[in-house]
């Protein structure tokens, strides 16, 4: 998805819920690792698993229309060499894109399911609808994870 495409998606979601009409969202199941192997779904999914270390969880392939994984660090130093990288989030951007319209829910985990994975799923929720859904207000969003996230799908080229 192009950068102007995602603003005029951005505007139509507001448009709507200014008229009084609901625009269905995507579901974002943010979990932590344990749970993440728990997790099943009747309807189309993707996840987006972070890891540590690179331990991933085994996760239900049943309906599963894509996987990504990434290992970084839960920290908010962007000097640090195991931080979150702009790369990374160029990789987690392409995905989403690439599996946006064939899901109706996005499994986002990682170890203990309260900063990072919530800092994903902030980000995708600007990017995609305008605003930060509820991450804020249980979690603790990771806000390099964010930023990068955010800062990265404003800086991608618009395509045709």
């Amino acid at each position: 998805m192009n950068h102007e495409y995602a603003l005029e998606r951005t505007d139509e979601a507001r448009q709507l819920i200014t008229r009084g009409q609901h625009m269905e969202r995507k579901h974002f199941e943010v979990r932590s690792l344990y749970n993440a192997e728990l997790f099943r779904s009747d309807r189309p999914w993707a996840a987006i698993s972070i890891s540590t270390e690179g331990d991933f969880p085994t996760l239900s392939d049943v309906n599963r229309e894509g996987l990504l994984q990434l290992v970084f660090a839960d920290t908010a130093d962007s000097d640090r060499p195991d931080s979150f990288t702009v790369s990374q989030a160029t990789e987690l951007l392409d995905f989403v894109d690439q599996v946006w319209d064939r899901v109706e829910v996005l499994l986002i985990h990682c170890e203990a399911g309260m900063s990072r994975s919530p800092g994903v799923a902030a980000a995708l929720s600007r990017i995609y609808y305008g605003d930060d859904g509820p991450w804020g207000e249980y979690d603790f969003p990771n806000g390099l994870v964010y930023q990068r996230l955010v800062d990265g799908h404003q800086q991608r080229p618009a395509t045709t």
